[in-house]
This record gives structure tokens, sequence and C-alpha cells, in this order.
């Protein structure tokens, strides 16, 4: 081979060895774009508007957003996933309302929230609701007014929302255990989870929230039935001692009661029932406890006093 033949076939190795380059890294390009392309669609991190859903115990929850009219009607808004929280591009508007409802049967549905920038629900777990109802019952059968009527009124305020009848009964049996303890003789009127508060009941709450610095309202509200938990005998006098941590009085709520560990849940746990096992006449004949008898007594006869 002449040296002329020599140069011009090393030149042909040496091209096609760089097009044998060139092909392999076009070759390798898609999955160099596969590997740093987009990402799969994923949440943002902040958004016009963003819904959070959290669960009693801690952690997210999945949820269905529902719109709900000034007339109570659903329809249906936005899906959170199991971590909580939903972000989307478009704010909502002023006057929309939103209720959250868990897609887990072992949660119940809470109040309604407002159009906000961030929108945000606590859902109470069904189980530790059971726990007050059960704790008022024991108390009631043991004759603990005091006991009864916050934990019945407790599983009220979680009820409303998911199970407005069931949370009716329980609301009368703590306002019959309150007006009980408040020395009231008839505390509701009515039958058959009808009852409803008597005006001689109202007019004693509000008495009985004027000397403890509640807003007097004549409702059994949260802060007035921690008020009522907390009532002891001072001589013959009936007292609301301050609460032992900052001396002021403080309501109960989810936060402030133990509701046992976080619930390990999926969409097959099983929840009992929720019972309504005692009815008002019934609190109202059932015996109080040797130390609630007396609060009755010393409150009965205040009231006689005042009456004068």
């Amino acid at each position: 081979m002449s040296k002329g033949s020599a140069f011009i076939a090393a030149i042909c190795a040496l091209l096609a060895a760089c097009g044998n380059r060139q092909g392999t890294a076009v070759e390798a390009q898609p999955a160099t774009d596969v590997s740093t392309g987009p990402a799969a669609p994923t949440e943002p991190a902040t958004g016009a508007l963003v819904f959070r859903v959290m669960r009693e115990g801690g952690g997210g929850i999945d949820a269905t957003i529902n719109q709900v009219s000034p007339k109570g009607e659903e329809s249906y808004y936005a899906t959170v996933p199991d971590t909580g929280e939903k972000a989307l591009d478009k704010p909502c508007e002023a006057g929309q309302r939103f209720q959250a409802e868990p897609k887990v049967a072992a949660f119940l549905r809470g109040p309604t929230q407002d159009c906000a920038t961030r929108v945000e629900f606590m859902l109470y777990s069904t189980q530790a609701t059971l726990q007050f109802i059960k704790r008022g019952d024991d108390a009631s059968a043991g004759g603990d007014l005091l006991v009864a009527q916050s934990n019945y009124g407790i599983a009220a305020d979680r009820l409303q929302y998911a199970k407005p009848e069931q949370a009716q009964r329980f609301r009368v049996l703590s306002t019959v255990a309150a007006g009980r303890a408040l020395g009231v003789t008839q505390p509701v009127q009515g039958a058959g989870g009808a009852e409803q508060p008597t005006v001689e009941f109202k007019d004693r709450v509000r008495q009985f929230q004027k000397e403890n610095g509640i807003k007097e309202t004549g409702e059994l509200d949260a802060r007035t039935r921690e008020s009522i938990g907390r009532m002891r005998l001072r001589g013959n006098e009936v007292v609301v001692p301050p609460t032992a941590t900052t001396g002021t009085m403080t309501a109960v709520t989810a936060a402030t009661v133990t509701a046992g560990p976080a619930l390990a849940v999926t969409p097959q746990t099983a929840i009992p029932a929720i019972e309504v096992r005692v009815n008002a006449a019934e609190m109202l004949v059932l015996p109080a406890s040797p130390q609630t008898a007396e609060i009755i007594h010393a409150n009965r006869a205040r009231m006689k006093r005042e009456a004068r």
C-alpha cells in the first residue's frame, strides 16, 4: 500500500470511529432524556389554596373535601391524599365553606371551615370518642355527675357533625348530669331524645357562669362543663378551684384529655357501634355518689337562699 493510500485509509478509519461514537451518543440520548427530564407529577409545596387534614393522634389522613352551601348541600371540591395536604393553584372565594369527609371509617367528620389561604381540619378518632362515652357511662352508673356531664359533653361535641342524632342524646345526658349537680330539679323537658334545657337550667347556668368569670350565655359549653367538673365543697359552700397548672379556667378539649396512643388505621379498622345506654329519665333517678350528693344539696340550699 502506498503512503497516500495508507493515509487515506487512516483518515477513513478515524471518521468511521467518530461516526460510531456519535451513533453511540445519539442512541444513549433518549435514556438521558428519561432520567433528567421532567419528574413525575407531585403536589406543589405551596399554592393559592392549601387544604390540610390531620387526624387525632398525629399525622395526615386522606379525605374528600366538599364545598357546603348555605343550605347545607354538599358538592365535591378536592381530594386530599394520605399525606394530609393538597395544594391548589386557584384560590377559594369569600363565603365558600368546606368540610373534610374522611375516607377511613375510624374517624369522624368535623365542622365546616371558611375560605382562607390555608384551610385546616382536625378529625377526631371514633375509638377515642367511644372512650369518652364509656367514661360518661361509668361515671353516671357510679353517681359521679361531675365527670359524667363533662365526658358526655365532649362526646356530643365530637359527634355533632358526623352523627347529629346521637350527639343530641349525649348532650341531653350532659345537661341532665350538669343540672343535677347544679341543684336544678328539672334540667330538661320533653322525652325520647328531643329533650331541651329548661328555663330553670339556663338561668342556673347563667348564674354559675357569672360567678366563675365565664361569658353569660346560659349554654352548657366546653368551658362551663370544665368548671362544673371542678366543683368542690368548701365548708357548706360550692366552689370552683382554679386549675392546678395555670390558676385559671381552661376548656376541656382533645388537647387536654388523653385519648390513648395513636391508632394504627386502615380502611378495614373495626369500630364498635356508638350506643346510648342511658336515657335522661334514668339519669334523673339514679342516686348520686356521696360527694356529688353533698354538692347537689349545697347548691339547692344556696338557690333557696338566693330566691328569698
